[in-house]
């Protein structure tokens, strides 16, 4: 028996909703933090993608919350179409904090109209976490991407 594509979508809703909350339950103490990160993500589509520049409000041993101000879905009223950012967006991410050189593979378990809550694929260390949240901006640590045009745009994903 063949399942309808409402029947999946409202499944892979329903697993990503239990992960969440999961994920929101289970994932340990969280250092708050305030230095740069990037968040990519692919839309479910796998033809378009956004690498979003902004910072880490907070860390775990298991992920991160990740703020940007400039999402392209934060002026746009998603209810009113009958759909959210998070059924637009594929939960598999890739995470970037540049002041501790740290690439790490995610899944998106929240999106809000400022906010992206990421789960680490890998678990990082305590120790690690905490080095991250004591990172602060000053005249020394600061980010500016080498080609401001890829970051913050929906972009095809063959401009990667």
């Amino acid at each position: 028996m063949c399942m309808g594509r409402q029947d999946m979508e409202a499944e892979r809703a329903a697993t990503a909703k239990a992960a969440s909350r999961a994920y929101n339950r289970n994932s340990g103490v969280r250092y708050s933090a305030n230095c740069p990160g990037v968040v990519e993500l692919t839309f479910v589509n796998r033809k378009l993608y956004i690498a979003l520049t902004g910072h880490i409000v907070n860390i775990s041993v298991t992920g991160c919350l990740f703020s940007n101000q400039t999402t392209p879905w934060s002026t746009i009223d998603l209810g009113k179409a009958g759909e959210s950012a998070f059924d637009l967006i594929d939960e598999d991410c890739h995470i970037y904090i540049p002041w501790a050189n740290i690439h790490r593979r995610g899944k998106v378990r929240r999106v809000g109209a400022y906010i992206i809550g990421v789960q680490f694929a890998r678990p990082i260390t305590e120790d690690l976490a905490k080095y991250i949240a004591r990172l602060e901006p000053n005249s020394v640590l600061h980010f500016k991407p080498r080609d401001a045009r890829k970051y913050n745009r929906i972009l095809p994903l063959g401009h990667r």
